[in-house]
């Protein structure tokens, strides 16, 4: 059966999977939940994912879910695709910043990409938006400062790189700039030139 991921293509969460996956250069399938036809609510898909959520992944019939575990069971089944460091120091760092992404951005940006994407103008939280503008600065501030003369978070790219870009390229349409922070801009045009962004 191999890889199989089960995706929305325009969310940051699998976007974070789908780099991962690249990165391995293993065979992957994608297979399209429907959201909007409330495909995620379904018993079948909710026997693999039992809050209906994505992404999912079954590796011929080990089901992962929460995209940072899906980074890091990549990098546990494939050690030699450098998706993360080799010493133990380093992986710490690599986990720290994977745990990163996935609490100081986006326990921001998750919140607020649900407000600008799925309502209307006049029933967003304004506040809740005003709140993650005022705050993802100091948090922009920290990635940039560990950028400083690197190329990715901890040096070469691991899945820590993966964890953090995909909510960070939805800045701007949420009202955050990425220009004031030089580092993170480089290391988002470094992401963007990596062939595994496409996937």
């Amino acid at each position: 059966m191999g890889m199989i991921l089960y995706d929305v293509g325009l969310s940051p969460n699998c976007k974070r999977a789908r780099i991962g996956l690249a990165e391995t250069g293993e065979p992957f399938e994608k297979r399209q939940v429907n959201l909007l036809a409330g495909a995620q609510k379904k018993p079948e898909y909710k026997e693999i994912h039992p809050l209906g959520r994505v992404p999912t992944l079954n590796d011929d019939g080990v089901i992962i879910w929460e995209s940072g575990a899906i980074l890091l069971y990549l990098a546990d089944k494939f050690p030699d695709r450098g998706l993360l460091p080799k010493s133990l120091a380093e992986r710490g760092h690599a986990y720290q910043w994977l745990t990163f992404g996935e609490t100081s951005i986006h326990s921001y940006m998750g919140p607020m990409g649900f407000q600008m994407m799925r309502k209307p103008p006049g029933k967003r939280d304004e506040a809740l938006l005003e709140r993650g503008r005022k705050r993802m600065p100091d948090v922009l501030e920290a990635l940039d400062r560990q950028l400083e003369g690197k190329e990715y978070i901890v040096g070469d790219f691991s899945i820590a790189d993966a964890a953090c870009a995909p909510w960070l390229d939805l800045a701007p349409s949420l009202g955050i700039e990425l220009a004031p922070f030089e580092n993170v801009s480089a290391w988002m045009n470094s992401m963007k030139a990596r062939p595994s962004w496409k996937a």
